[in-house]
């Protein structure tokens, strides 16, 4: 980098006291300033220094604006910057200014054709509402500017200009200042020189106070000649680098995905959130039930909020005035598979959505929708690599189930949940250890219940024409049968139900008009099937029970653990 503005640049900070030594700039293949080495720098070598006064900073922008005080720092420094662009040679930070990017397209500049690019992901929203934002702040700005500042002198283009060399540019102050505990930004010359690199060691070192101090850079390792230095801007992933710098990597170790359920239509709404407060459940974020998820890293307390979100109107009953987090680290045996289920089809239905856009991938298409192209490349990844981990977890908790079956263990008191099992504890397979278990092996569906050839079986399908439609119904009768067959696989779950008052059921009223609707006249029809002594109305509450207490969906199954 050779031309005569970056010439006049580097000129402009050694005036003002700066200082660079062993080090070179000059642009990339893409057009973008680089720093590299002209001679070996040791670790902990000091290479550099820039000295406070030239840098931009809040307070500076604020002296010369002093009337905006309604509005955030990030904006007043922006329009600080546009009006000292604007300024041309006048300004003090002409030099400065004269070498920033003409052009930066970081998220925030896309138009609907680039949006496309970030459809079905969590980064068009918070795009299109940070936009909206801006531009509403931006409008409240012109009507508020100083008596000496002219409407048309300040574009809608030249203030997210301005703004997004703060986004993708700006270090704290506390870099100047450490004690301050104001969040604020500073625009640094030649420090903002040096190009992001995840995990880069480098270090600051400062001297002198805020007004006529400087700040020193250290190498936090050693460059070979020809090396380029990296500067380290934090754990950032594709969605924050390509929202506020404008470029992305194409594996980023630091990429998530934003999950948020949304049960504002449960019915139980209230009584969950109430849970979840009382519980003290929340993710830490501005938005206490937005997760983010990493690719080796799904919170636990996600997996909490989740076993809260999918209880059963029975759970939900026992644990509404719940207050102790370990309670929550495991429900019972049918939330936790209605946990995983569901946490599963949350991720798929968004990875579906995610790989069902269509876009244009060819080289000729611009550097910013390539970078897009990435950011959706490393949501798909962390989909995939969070959906493998929850089946998994998925395949352990059948696995466990399994074991359960086989030594006929069972939690103590019944309804099965730790909450009225405090002292109990579940099994605890590793996946590595245990054969595959399926699904069916450990939950009762409606095809194992209609054996072939059996006369209940026959009834069944000579009654019912819509299986699918009368599902509940057909189960409610199967599970019936099935309880008075003396070498039943469920045996010791059924009675263990039988003796219990945990009956959390529809209106008894409704459940009997239901059973007068139909037993008596099945009895009739089929009298060695439907006797009256085996499908009493006793026997239908006690399949309700177990149906509405004790199923799962997709498939329809009861969970008799």
């Amino acid at each position: 980098m050779v031309d005569s503005a970056f010439n006049a640049y580097l000129e402009w900070i050694k005036t003002n006291g700066g200082s660079f030594q062993k080090i070179n700039f000059r642009k990339d293949l893409h057009g973008e300033g680089c720093v590299y080495t002209t001679d070996t720098v040791k670790e902990s070598e000091q290479f550099a220094t820039v000295p406070f006064k030239i840098c931009i900073t809040e307070k500076v922008a604020r002296k010369a604006l002093p009337t905006l005080t309604d509005f955030s720092g990030r904006v007043v420094q922006s329009l600080f910057l546009l009006l000292q662009k604007n300024l041309g040679e006048r300004s003090f930070y002409y030099p400065y200014i004269n070498i920033l990017p003409k052009r930066i397209v970081t998220a925030m500049h896309f138009d609907e054709e680039d949006m496309a690019y970030l459809q079905k992901t969590n980064m068009e929203l918070a795009v299109r509402e940070r936009k909206a934002a801006l531009q509403s702040e931006f409008t409240r700005l012109l009507e508020h500017l100083p008596e000496n500042v002219h409407k048309e002198d300040v574009r809608w283009e030249d203030f997210l200009w301005a703004h997004s060399m703060y986004s993708s540019r700006a270090f704290p102050y506390k870099l100047i200042d450490p004690s301050s505990t104001e969040e604020s930004e500073v625009l640094f010359p030649l420090v903002d020189a040096l190009n992001h690199k995840p995990n880069t060691k480098i270090t600051w070192s400062r001297s002198g106070d805020s007004e006529t101090g400087s700040l020193t850079f250290v190498a936090g390792q050693e460059y070979q000649v020809g090396d380029e230095i990296f500067n380290n801007y934090g754990p950032k992933s594709n969605e924050e680098l390509l929202i506020g710098y404008g470029f992305c990597f194409e594996y980023n170790e630091y990429d998530h995905i934003a999950l948020k359920p949304n049960f504002s239509q449960d019915l139980n709404y209230q009584v969950k959130l109430d849970i979840l407060q009382n519980c003290g459940i929340s993710s830490g974020n501005t938005d206490p039930y937005t997760f983010y998820i990493h690719r080796n890293n799904v919170p636990p307390m996600f997996f909490k909020m989740m076993r809260v979100l999918v209880m059963n109107n029975m759970e939900t009953a026992y644990y509404r005035s719940c207050h102790d987090l370990k309670f929550l680290d495991m429900v019972g045996y049918r939330n936790e598979l209605s946990m995983l289920s569901m946490t599963l089809t949350l991720l798929k239905t968004r990875l579906i959505a995610l790989k069902s856009v269509d876009l244009d991938t060819s080289d000729n298409i611009p550097a910013w929708r390539k970078f897009a192209l990435m950011y959706r490349a490393g949501q798909e990844d962390v989909y995939n690599v969070t959906i493998t981990k929850i089946e998994e977890m998925k395949s352990r908790i059948i696995s466990c189930m399994n074991q359960d079956i086989k030594e006929n263990r069972m939690a103590p008191n019944v309804p099965f949940l730790s909450i009225v099992n405090p002292d109990y504890e579940y099994t605890s397979l590793t996946i590595d250890s245990s054969p595959f278990i399926s699904l069916d092996m450990v939950i009762i569906t409606l095809d194992s219940l209609l054996r072939k050839n059996d006369p209940f079986s026959t009834a069944i399908t000579e009654i019912f024409e819509d299986f699918d439609e009368e599902a509940d119904v057909i189960f409610m009768l199967s599970l019936i049968n099935e309880k008075f067959n003396e070498n039943s696989k469920w045996k010791e779950f059924f009675r263990r139900i039988s003796s219990s008052d945990t009956t959390v059921s529809q209106d008894e009223q409704e459940l009997k008009e239901m059973y007068d609707s139909m037993i008596p006249e099945f009895s009739e029809a089929y009298p060695h099937v439907f006797s009256l002594g085996k499908f009493s109305f006793e026997s239908f509450v006690w399949a309700d029970n177990i149906l509405n207490n004790y199923s799962i969906d997709n498939p329809l199954a009861i969970v008799p653990l």
